[in-house]
């Protein structure tokens, strides 16, 4: 709940300035503290999504010109996978130097993502 939180009040600040969101921030990383535990029906459930996965592409879709970007421990669906940069591509392709991506996908992948 902390996470949220606090992904929730960072975007919201970053909502505030429409024209350029924190025209400082040039780094940011994420680490998500995944928690895995059994569902009503006896199935493993883990990774992100829901709302944290809703702040964090909000977040992501209102940062300007990052230089270094780290997302790590989401172990999202391959489909929420495929799309969660695609805000840092249009908004940070000319600045960025580093990008660090780690256990983003919960399951193995053979071929690579269609971009």
């Amino acid at each position: 709940m902390k996470t949220l939180l606090n992904l929730k009040v960072v975007s919201c600040f970053l909502e505030f300035f429409d024209d350029y969101p924190m025209p400082m921030l040039e780094e940011l990383e994420f680490t998500f503290a995944c928690e895995s535990r059994y569902g009503s029906d006896e199935t493993m459930i883990h990774g992100t999504g829901g709302q944290i996965l809703g702040e964090l592409r909000r977040l992501l879709a209102d940062v300007r010109h990052l230089t270094c970007l780290a997302v790590s421990h989401l172990l999202l669906d391959i489909s929420d996978a495929a799309t969660l940069l695609d805000d840092v591509i249009v908004h940070s392709r000319d600045t960025l130097k580093s990008l660090q991506l780690l256990n983003i996908t919960r399951s193995l992948r053979s071929t690579p993502l269609s971009v």
